[in-house]
């Protein structure tokens, strides 16, 4: 009986299949029409790029047909009698008809407004949605249009018909031939079989944003886009009030008024080199020497204290791993309402691309598995050559054998492994290491890191993993020094975010993390109490390589010891810390403000407001313009 029942199945899947077909051949259309209408925004990809984009747009496309499939060809193909009926079976493909002609008009508005913005539709379409009035407004502004599409609609049925029952004329079901479509189905709908379904950020893995817009179609960015946040629209006034709040002086070009344009002078200092220790979760509430907390887990880092430029009221500008890479690594803010960068389909600059540019090798190590928080993938979005994760290095101590095998993986063997393959650099070299071994849920470990009770989720058990992490650090240091570019190396210890547990409701605590700058022959130790957040890094990082090109930034170089904030996103609002004091905000209203002074200043407060909202709002308005850079 299951061999006969097998036999049907090809009927079945040749139905399915047909249905498939329509769709991609719709989607391929509109990709090659963006690549021929708008040719002059991928000239510079070669003809392999090109043809990697079409077919990798394939995934894309396919996964998004799933999307519009899945339960139509459930229903159609469940092994009933009655859903092999000629009647229900019109019935369900006159449905997947509609479905093929709202896809025609979207990918026919995405195709539209690609012109305006470069790239395709996101959250736009969510405001739409809210706005009836516009909506109506458009469509008695088109109706001869919209008139002749639901004419070739009717005209166009039968033939849509025929076309299917060819595949399937006898209306053939079978359990297993569902089965398979379902199996078939839920795969292409995850892009494959990898850890984590496909995204956005997917497009952008090979760091270059013209082959990710030629990837991507409307449909997939806006679902995705739609379901990545909880979007708030802004009312944006005056874009040139904003740069005035902000300090930004007038731009060359102020489609791009983030733009910079270094000139660079003759050199007379060498070419230096780059390492970023990126730590999960380290708080300055945990460093003695910085909070006089007295923890006692944190030697290797007190005794840097005294040996780097330290930046004691420096911020993290969000609570997750995400927003500490993309703002370190991209300069663009998380904000509410606008998604982080496995999402973000507007240009903006990446570190990777820029060292690689000036030939400088990028290495990207992570201590956790290489897939774990999409890492990889923003590795490679960011312009990373090189990337490994835990699958990639050997273990160098002897873990307890129940925590060997942990996920979150070992931040000593994560930086020695880095080191070594670093030994190989003869040129400039940038080095990025994520070390999350002090994750939840945290290991248990030997002597000497057990000065704390331990728990999977408890603080005792935070603090004896940074503990290590503190070793493994002060180790990497000592090793390094005898690498031959260790005096032209520059060392960055920052955070991804604070320690969101064992705090408390102290906004500060919530956001404050280190950061220490450790270059021993370029750079003067000391402490800074300027203000800062993981967006100045960029900055910073181009102006102390020396890096040449154009690049926009909305943060500024911390070396500089200019008046500055910090503005960070904390879920559906906005902090802002300065000199000043602290300000929270909902977009709507203030929520929250602390004077840093005695007594409250209505001036200072409002001061406050004017500028996180003038940070937020041309944040938003320079990414969903895509104007934030250029392409």
């Amino acid at each position: 009986m299951f061999l006969q029942d097998l036999k049907k199945a090809k009927p079945v899947l040749q139905e399915v299949l047909g249905h498939y077909l329509i769709f991609l051949a719709l989607f391929f259309c509109f990709r090659l029409a963006v690549l021929l209408q708008y040719g002059e925004l991928f000239t510079e990809l070669s003809w392999g790029q090109l043809a990697l984009s079409l077919l990798e747009g394939t995934r894309f496309d396919l996964a998004s047909t799933t999307i519009l499939l899945l339960v139509p060809m459930l229903v159609l193909t469940f092994p009933l009698r009655f859903t092999g009926s000629s009647i229900y079976r019109k019935l369900i493909q006159a449905i997947v008809y509609l479905q093929m002609l709202g896809l025609i008009i979207f990918l026919s508005a995405d195709f539209v407004y690609f012109s305006h913005v470069k790239r395709h539709i996101t959250n736009e379409l969510l405001f739409l949605a809210n706005d009836t009035e516009y909506l109506l407004l458009e469509a008695k502004a088109q109706w001869p249009a919209i008139l002749g599409v639901l004419i070739a609609a009717v005209v166009c049925f039968p033939l849509f018909l025929k076309w299917h029952r060819r595949h399937n004329l006898a209306g053939t079901r079978s359990w297993s031939g569902c089965l398979m479509s379902f199996l078939i189905m839920a795969v292409l709908a995850r892009g494959g079989v990898q850890m984590k379904p496909i995204a956005v950020i997917d497009a952008y893995r090979h760091g270059n944003g013209s082959m990710g817009n030629l990837i991507l179609n409307g449909m997939f960015s806006a679902s995705h886009y739609s379901i990545s946040g909880h979007f708030i629209e802004r009312k944006i006034t005056n874009e040139k009030e904003y740069l005035s709040t902000l300090g930004i002086s007038e731009p060359q070009d102020p489609t791009y008024p983030l733009e910079h344009k270094p000139v660079r002078s003759s050199r007379t200092n060498p070419k230096l080199n780059l390492v970023v220790i990126m730590v999960e979760s380290l708080s300055t509430k945990y460093i003695d020497g910085l909070s006089g907390g007295g923890y006692g887990i944190t030697p290797e880092l007190d005794k840097l204290i005294t040996e780097s430029r330290v930046f004691t009221n420096f911020f993290a500008n969000g609570q997750r791993s995400v927003d500490g890479v993309q703002s370190i690594l991209t300069g663009v803010p998380p904000l509410p309402g606008i998604p982080d960068m496995t999402a973000l389909t507007a240009n903006y600059p990446r570190l990777g691309n820029m060292a690689r540019a000036n030939d400088i090798r990028t290495v990207f190590v992570s201590s956790t598995n290489r897939e774990s928080f999409s890492l990889d993938l923003i590795a490679k979005s960011a312009g990373f050559n090189e990337y490994f994760g835990r699958e990639d290095y050997p273990l160098l101590l002897p873990y307890p054998a129940e925590e060997v095998q942990r996920p979150l993986g070992w931040d000593y063997e994560a930086m020695m492994y880095l080191l070594q393959q670093l030994q190989e650099s003869e040129g400039r070299f940038f080095g990025y290491i994520n070390a999350s071994s002090d994750h939840t849920p945290f290991a248990k470990l030997q002597e000497p890191f057990t000065g704390y009770e331990h728990g999977t989720d408890t603080e005792g058990g935070y603090l004896n993993m940074l503990h290590y992490t503190d070793w493994a650090i002060g180790k990497f240091i000592e090793e390094f020094k005898q690498h031959p570019q260790f005096d032209d190396t520059v060392f960055i210890i920052t955070a991804d975010h604070a320690m969101a547990h064992f705090q408390s409701n102290e906004p500060y605590e919530r956001f404050r993390i280190p950061l220490f700058i450790y270059s021993p022959k370029h750079l003067e130790p000391g402490i800074s109490e300027n203000y800062g957040s993981q967006i100045d890094l960029l900055t910073t990082i181009v102006d102390l390589l020396e890096l040449e090109g154009t690049y926009s930034s909305i943060g500024s170089n911390l070396l500089e010891e200019k008046p500055q904030f910090a503005v960070v996103k904390e879920g559906a609002l906005i902090n802002i810390f300065s000199p000043l004091g602290f300000l929270q905000h909902s977009l709507g209203r203030m929520v929250h403000y602390q004077s840093a002074a005695n007594q409250p200043s209505e001036r200072e407060r409002q001061q406050l407001e004017d500028q996180v909202l003038a940070f937020d709002h041309l944040t938003y308005l320079l990414l969903t313009a895509n104007r934030w850079q250029r392409l």
